[in-house]
């Protein structure tokens, strides 16, 4: 049995669309496999979010200050990182939002704080 996975390489690469521009999202194996690692280690801090975005898209660090110079919500800012993680992966944005709330414990906490 031969199966043929040449198919697969003539595919466009993946791009997300954010204020009316696409940018191109590099999805080689190697650079998923250490961005992986690499977001795994993301700070939630503005530089952090630049360089994953530097990382992860074509066009690098003038992509990153491009999109980052607009102001945005930071729940647009969420949705394009996992855009970005979901574009270089080949899943789904919904596949990839269910993994992180699962993975992630909120970060502000209600309860018994003051009470005795």
């Amino acid at each position: 049995m031969n199966i043929n996975l040449d198919e697969y390489l003539d595919e466009m690469r993946p791009c997300v669309t954010i204020f009316g521009k696409s940018y191109e999202v590099d999805s080689d194996f190697k650079k998923v496999l250490s961005m992986q690692r690499f977001a795994s280690d993301l700070k939630g801090d503005a530089d952090s979010i630049h360089q994953f975005l530097a990382f992860s898209l074509i066009g690098g660090e003038t992509a990153a200050d491009e999109i980052l110079s607009h102001p945005m919500p930071f729940s647009v800012l969420q949705k394009l990182e996992i855009a970005v993680m979901a574009a270089m992966t080949g899943k789904k944005p919904e596949e990839l939002e269910g993994q992180l709330d699962t993975e992630k414990k909120p970060s502000f906490r209600t309860g018994s704080h003051g009470k005795k």
